[in-house]
């Protein structure tokens, strides 16, 4: 009997050695710290006078009047010395809340797989006065360079409150969801790996409570003085998801 138990033991551990190392781990940054930690411009117009940081408790962007040519851009997530294999993330989820400003077209949206050296990447982008929501693939940082449509789908935008935006990608699907809904179901296989990224093209928008959730990524907090409870909340949904 206990070599039968031993046996089946040791069978369980076969089949589930393998599931474990496969579980999803999860990034959370949702700016409650005050920092930016991990996060930097990219190349294109790095040098125009917008605002890109932290403000009231969320990455933001304020264009400040300039031109959209000179006003759009991005922040990727480059990695701190605790996440460090951004470049290799291929198979993730990204979710974020956005807040928009006004119902104008152009505010942005997210990024993901993000080539940090070519700036090739997905991009989700909103447009909030038409009530549209496109999928790109753009070989390179300038996002009116080579773009492609992926898939477009329909949204309804609101003011000042925040907006759950989901980019998913598996292998050559792709997945767009808005407020837990697909409105886009895409294929492509252009890009394979990378980091994640939001932009904007000439709209104040604010980026909050970052997600990312897939094979390789890390369970990381990047916000570590957040209230106790809080925290707990946060953890708690995440478990209670992946049941």
């Amino acid at each position: 009997m206990l070599k039968g138990f031993v046996g089946l033991f040791l069978t369980l551990m076969v089949i589930l050695i393998p599931v474990m190392m496969s579980l999803a781990g999860t990034l959370i940054e949702d700016f409650d710290d005050g920092d930016a930690e991990g996060w930097e411009r990219s190349p294109q117009n790095k040098d125009s006078k917008v605002f890109w940081g932290v403000k009231d408790g969320a990455m933001m962007f304020d264009p400040k009047g300039i031109p959209w040519q000179q006003a759009i851009s991005q922040m990727n997530f480059v990695g701190t010395s605790k996440v460090s294999n951004v470049r290799e993330w291929t198979d993730y989820d990204v979710e974020v809340d956005i807040k928009l400003t006004e119902i104008a077209n152009y505010p942005g949206g997210i990024r993901g797989r993000v080539d940090l050296k070519t700036g090739g990447h997905y991009v989700v982008w909103l447009y909030p006065a038409s009530g549209e929501i496109k999928l790109y693939k753009n070989p390179g940082w300038d996002i009116n360079t080579g773009i492609a449509t992926v898939g477009s789908g329909n949204f309804a935008p609101k003011v000042d409150e925040y907006r759950k935006v989901k980019l998913s990608m598996k292998g050559d699907s792709i997945k767009v969801y808005y407020d837990g809904k697909v409105v886009i179901d895409g294929t492509d296989k252009e890009h394979k790996k990378g980091t994640i990224a939001v932009g904007s093209q000439d709209k104040a928008v604010y980026f909050d409570n970052i997600t990312v959730t897939g094979p390789e990524i890390p369970n990381w907090n990047m916000s570590p003085v957040e209230p106790t409870e809080k925290l707990t909340t946060v953890w708690g949904q995440i478990k209670a998801n992946d049941r």
